[in-house]
């Protein structure tokens, strides 16, 4: 798709030619490209050169440190005349950028709001089950003890009935006999 244009343009330059693969393919939409909007370029800081040098695979990367020591620069240029730090304000913004502001912080309030119920709900819902927990407990020990005194009460009539520990002594029973 893109070839090296080589002899034609200096350095190399690249140029577009069409294809026979092209007619198969369906046209990428690229946000920021695509849309035709004419693109701003940014204002080169002081000591920054125009010309892009070229460099390695590893160093296209920067550092963890250089990316932020970058972020501090853009969000607070020196000043011309004190060498001060500039701090940004809501002045500086233009009205869509307040606009945007003003709605994450609506939005913040009601994500913290629903946050606070929703915690209240599951605090709630939490000691409702504790509760029902401790209610099942209490009913399964109840069910234990009537469970032993039942068969306490079994063994002790069977033993009865059989001369086991009782003053009566032991009959033998025939099939059918009740």
């Amino acid at each position: 798709m893109a070839d090296v244009a080589e002899g034609l343009k200096p350095e190399g330059a690249a140029y577009w030619s069409r294809d026979l693969s092209d007619e198969d393919r369906q046209p990428v939409y690229v946000p920021g490209v695509s849309d035709g909007r004419p693109l701003r370029p940014r204002p080169l800081r002081k000591g920054q050169k125009t010309e892009a040098k070229a460099k390695g695979a590893a160093a296209s990367t920067p550092a963890p440190m250089e990316v932020l020591e970058r972020i501090g620069e853009e969000a607070g240029q020196q000043g011309p005349d004190k060498g001060e730090t500039k701090s940004a304000s809501l002045k500086d913004l233009c009205p869509e950028d307040k606009r945007r502001i003003a709605n994450l912080i609506k939005e913040l309030a009601r994500v913290s709001e629903e946050k606070e119920v929703t915690e209240e709900r599951l605090k709630a819902e939490q000691e409702a089950f504790e509760r029902k927990i401790r209610q099942l407990e209490d009913q399964n020990v109840l069910i234990i003890k009537e469970r032993e005194d039942i068969l306490y009460f079994f063994l002790k009539k069977i033993g009865l009935k059989w001369g086991v520990g009782g003053s009566e002594e032991l009959t033998a029973r025939q099939p059918g006999e009740k």
